[in-house]
């Protein structure tokens, strides 16, 4: 059965993330910052009314920020009735990849890297396939951002998403 996948781009690499928890794909906006949050986070946006917490995806891979340009985008991911914004430097297409047309990646590559589900090839370039959910939980302070939205989600937003 073929997987869904949004494609996008981060240091020079190709990844994909399963479009089904994907909510929607923006165009970046103004970032706000918030303290003592981990370093990958940059802050939060607020998306048609709601605060959505901003994850550089560079950051959390590669322990280098993404330099927003006119590409820059938020891939909107809900996860645990919660919604982030993944920031990635390019997305690039919806493709369709059968199963048997994901390798897996062996253990020494793998390591620590439990959020890489796969590798695909398509044409000449390899597709590093995400799985979401295990990268949420080698992110640091997952639970802490979450807690954090929750209660900023908690103030009402007038229509000009300035809380009230």
């Amino acid at each position: 059965m073929p997987e869904t996948l949004v494609l996008f781009e981060i240091n020079k690499g190709t990844f994909g993330m399963n479009i089904h928890n994907i909510v929607s794909i923006e165009k970046i906006t103004e970032v706000s910052k918030v303290p003592k949050m981990p370093e990958y986070v940059s802050g939060i946006v607020n998306i048609r009314g709601q605060i959505v917490p901003v994850i550089d995806m560079s950051k959390a891979l590669y322990d280098r920020a993404i330099e927003m340009n006119e590409h820059t985008r938020y891939i909107l991911v809900e996860t645990n009735e919660t919604i982030i914004a993944f920031m990635v430097e390019k997305t690039n297409e919806i493709i369709s990849i059968d199963a048997d047309n994901v390798a897996e990646v062996n253990s020494l590559a793998k390591g620590a890297n439990d959020f890489i589900k796969g590798v695909a090839m398509q044409d000449s370039r390899i597709i590093t396939i995400l799985n979401l959910e295990a990268l949420l939980l080698t992110l640091n302070d997952v639970d802490l951002i979450r807690a954090k939205i929750g209660e900023l989600n908690g103030v009402k937003m007038a229509h000009t998403g300035e809380p009230v």
